[in-house]
């Protein structure tokens, strides 16, 4: 038995290995690919419609340009424990928070060009795909936990449920004369 849970941990351990070593940093260099291209589109945009453009578009253009750096280099820092953490300091916080994003949303909807509010979307699904694949194992090695709890509830919700049926059963069959006795009873009175 011991040898099986051996082995099993020495193959979660090269699993773990090669997700981490190999496959989530090739993930994340495509994710900064996508992001470099976006950020591309945007600057050349920008030096197509800077003389144009009134300030509130440069000013659009330049916090996503902004946003977009900011991302590039905090790409490993998109887990769950850190989505966990920063929505907990975004409810402590909320006002703060929703003066500020509603600042920056008015700021790209205010804008001329659609071209700030179009990358800011594309930019959103490329992190949403890095926060799913940065926090793939954690969801992996929760996983047979959470089957394992949901399987114990299921099994004690049905045998709550039988037991209950049975005590009714038994409770209900208390108030019920047998047939055999109502018989009986009527065999001795003639």
């Amino acid at each position: 038995m011991m040898q099986y849970i051996g082995v099993m941990f020495f193959v979660v351990c090269i699993v773990h290995y090669v997700y981490q070593a190999i496959i989530l940093p090739s993930f994340r260099q495509s994710a900064r690919d996508e992001l470099f291209v976006l950020r591309d589109k945007l600057r050349a945009r920008l030096i197509e419609v800077q003389g144009t453009c009134d300030k509130k578009t440069i000013r659009a253009f330049k916090e996503v340009d902004t946003g977009i750096n900011r991302s590039l280099n905090r790409l490993h820092m998109l887990t769950f424990s850190n989505f966990v953490r920063t929505t907990i300091h975004i409810e402590e916080s909320s006002k703060e928070y929703e003066i500020s994003r509603k600042k920056f949303h008015s700021l790209l909807d205010n804008a001329k060009d659609e071209t700030p509010l179009e990358t800011f979307h594309e930019v959103g699904k490329v992190l949403h795909k890095v926060l799913a694949m940065n926090s793939f194992m954690f969801v992996v090695y929760v996983l047979p936990f959470v089957l394992a709890f949901k399987f114990i509830g299921t099994l004690y919700r049905r045998t709550k449920k039988a037991t209950d049926y049975m005590l009714d059963m038994t409770m209900v069959a208390r108030n019920i004369k047998p047939a055999y006795e109502h018989v009986s009873n009527e065999r001795l009175t003639a």
